[in-house]
């Protein structure tokens, strides 16, 4: 069976909510990563056989912006294009899915992009089409319709992480301190150039003229445990969860480019790395974010390796609470797990963030030369993805 390997993984900055990236749609996002991407494999776009996107809030966008994504970006009309939705592992189920048909002998190139403009979805008038008979109609905001609101209990993803903190017993100075430890890290990060590396700059329109941005907008130098204190429980008066130790609402792309080894053998291409298993795994949806655990047991598994394995981990920073239910059953070593922040820090454009993760574990373990990796995330619904990766 063919390997399945990473040429090339790069990523848009990410911006925040009605901040810089503002004026870009998720397809003008997505399409920037993958010319990106494209551009660091040092291959020509017409070899990609077919763009797999993943994209949450695919509502106002038109149809299947993967294939808007693969023709801007430079692909032909050949190249086919899919669009899927899973929630938050949207676009790493999409590399899965890409892999799985390298694997088979069904493609040989394919590229996989990530995409979310949260600050662009639309609101909803849902009934509008048949008419309102009396009385007003209901604007419905699409940001929490389609995802931010479970669609099984009617009640905030943030009730979730709740949740999880009443059953872990984590409590609200704990949260805020592994937030605190998010912003330092992709802070440091940024400071030490490292997202130089995995970054494609965006042009912004601002009152000076047009400038160019390499940075994220959302890690705050400034943070700090009596900032993150001041900060009102969210979605329970009585909560633990705030806006400061929970991820952000954001905008941002990311890309690879994943083909079989042979070929990248006779292009000439050195991977980056291979991907040696993946696996989803659920939960029930009040707990959602602790479906990271079962996901990364079973791809443990299918790679035929123990958790002592694994180098390095990027896991999704959906919520601290979450994160730090994970690792009571993980028990990880932090200093192994996302180096330069995450979601908390860095944003989370939920389509995006199954690539991104990718993206900056690349980043690290070529840093620290490190041989296996883990990427992985929770889903709103209860769902979770898991995916292991060698660097060559």
């Amino acid at each position: 069976m063919e390997e399945a390997v990473i040429v090339s993984a790069k990523r848009t900055p990410i911006g925040d909510f009605c901040g810089m990236l503002k004026d870009y749609s998720a397809v003008e996002l997505g399409t920037a990563a993958l010319k990106g991407a494209i551009s660091a494999a040092g291959m020509e776009a017409g070899l990609i056989e077919e763009v797999i996107g993943g994209q949450v809030y695919q509502a106002g966008c038109k149809g299947n912006t993967a294939r808007q994504i693969a023709l801007a970006a430079g692909c032909s009309d050949e190249t086919v294009a899919l669009t899927i939705n899973q929630q938050c592992p949207s676009s790493l189920r999409a590399v899965e899915m890409m892999a799985q048909n390298i694997m088979l002998g069904k493609m040989e190139v394919g590229a996989v992009v990530g995409y979310e403009s949260m600050t662009n979805v639309p609101h909803l008038i849902q009934g509008a089409r048949s008419g309102y008979k009396l009385g007003g109609g209901k604007i419905v905001d699409g940001l929490l319709h389609d995802a931010l609101i479970d669609a099984f209990n009617g009640y905030h993803m943030g009730i979730t992480a709740e949740n999880l903190a009443e059953q872990y017993d984590i409590n609200r100075e704990e949260q805020d301190a592994f937030a605190l430890q998010s912003h330092e890290r992709a802070c440091q990060a940024a400071s030490a150039g490292r997202f130089a590396e995995e970054i494609i700059p965006l042009e912004i329109k601002t009152k000076q003229g047009t400038v160019q941005v390499a940075e994220d907008e959302h890690p705050n130098p400034e943070t700090s445990l009596e900032q993150l204190a001041k900060l009102r429980p969210a979605f329970k008066s009585d909560g633990t969860v705030t806006a400061g130790n929970a991820s952000s609402l954001n905008d941002g792309a990311a890309a690879v480019i994943v083909m079989s080894k042979t070929k990248a053998e006779q292009l000439g291409l050195q991977p980056l790395a291979k991907i040696t298993a993946s696996a989803s795994a659920a939960v029930s949806p009040e707990v959602m974010g602790i479906g990271v655990v079962p996901a990364v047991e079973k791809a443990l598994k299918f790679a035929g390796i123990g958790q002592e394995a694994i180098d390095y981990w990027e896991i999704n920073e959906a919520f601290a609470a979450q994160f730090l239910a994970v690792n009571r059953e993980l028990k990880l070593d932090l200093d192994k797990v996302n180096a330069h922040g995450s979601g908390i820090s860095l944003g989370h454009p939920v389509g995006c963030t199954g690539v991104r993760l990718l993206v900056s574990l690349l980043t690290v373990m070529e840093h620290r030369q490190l041989e296996r990796g883990c990427a992985t995330l929770c889903a709103g619904g209860g769902p979770a993805a898991a995916m292991i990766v060698e660097r060559f």
